[in-house]
């Protein structure tokens, strides 16, 4: 059973550090990654970052049957340790307690039990699935090669949209990962990826420069200059994630990611505590 919310499971909380975050993590559970959370926690105090945030896969039901998301057994295990990993590393580094949904269509009254089961310090946004297609998942990469990519991007954004339109969320994931394989469209699709930046911004939320896509066959952080170009012409802020699956990924590439934001015209970075964003210098 999920707990009821109770905002004295993050009284013990010192204030936010902020210091560099890594706002994006996974831990063994989700059954295709490796490490404990305390082993992602010694990684980033041996990183120098000032938080670690977990965004473990949110036992939301999946057209699938792969083991992706964690169980609600996991998940129950997980809002026990991570507030307990929180409290001891206090001093070290902040612990942030996430957790990074799939957005699917008809799954809202699921996504809302879990968005309201604890009193988390920020939600991320994602979506990997188009109907029952895993859209980054490497079994199902042949899937590409008769799809209508232009196609497959719209159909993408436009459950982005839905996404930030639903006002469940505070940060978007990944927000092109649709590019993962390196498939591109053959028609400019601008206009989905600037609908879906719009509503980005119309829903106050931030989004990450994830540095996972330097990792992927794509070989580009998500998401691309082109896309953190119509972000920056909506003032939307900007965070970092690793998308780490492994301890030796935290952090993974975070000086060019913000080096990257600077370049653009980013001066600060967003950071949450209990669902609050502050805004603190790049």
């Amino acid at each position: 059973m999920l707990r009821e919310p109770t905002l004295t499971d993050q009284s013990k909380s010192p204030p936010p550090l902020l210091a560099r975050a890594d706002y994006h993590v996974h831990t063994a559970w989700c059954g295709h990654a490796t490490g404990t959370p305390r082993e992602y926690v010694d990684a980033a105090v041996a990183a120098g970052l000032g938080e670690i945030g977990f965004a473990v896969h949110v036992p939301v039901t999946i057209p699938i049957k792969e083991k992706i998301n964690l169980n609600r057994e996991q998940f129950a295990l997980y809002l026990d340790e991570a507030p307990r990993l929180r409290d001891e590393y206090a001093g070290r580094i902040a612990v942030r307690i996430a957790g990074e949904f799939d957005y699917i269509p008809g799954q809202e009254a699921e996504i809302e039990e879990f968005a309201t089961a604890f009193p988390y310090d920020y939600l991320l946004g994602a979506v990997h699935f188009l109907g029952n297609w895993n859209v980054d998942n490497p079994r199902s990469v042949n899937r590409w090669e008769t799809a209508d990519v232009a196609a497959v991007y719209r159909r993408y954004y436009e459950l982005l949209a839905e996404a930030a339109r639903s006002g469940t969320f505070d940060i978007v994931s990944h927000f092109d990962l649709v590019k993962k394989f390196g498939y591109r469209p053959d028609e400019d699709v601008t206009d989905a990826e600037t609908a879906a930046a719009d509503a980005v911004a119309e829903a106050g939320m931030t989004v990450e420069i994830n540095t996972a896509g330097w990792r992927k066959p794509v070989g580009e952080q998500y998401p691309s200059a082109k896309i953190l170009r119509l972000l920056r012409e909506r003032n939307i802020p900007l965070c970092l994630g690793s998308d780490a699956h492994a301890p030796d990924q935290v952090g993974h590439r975070f000086d060019e990611a913000a080096a990257l934001a600077r370049s653009l015209g980013w001066t600060a970075l967003a950071h949450y505590r209990r669902r609050e964003r502050t805004l603190a210098p790049v």
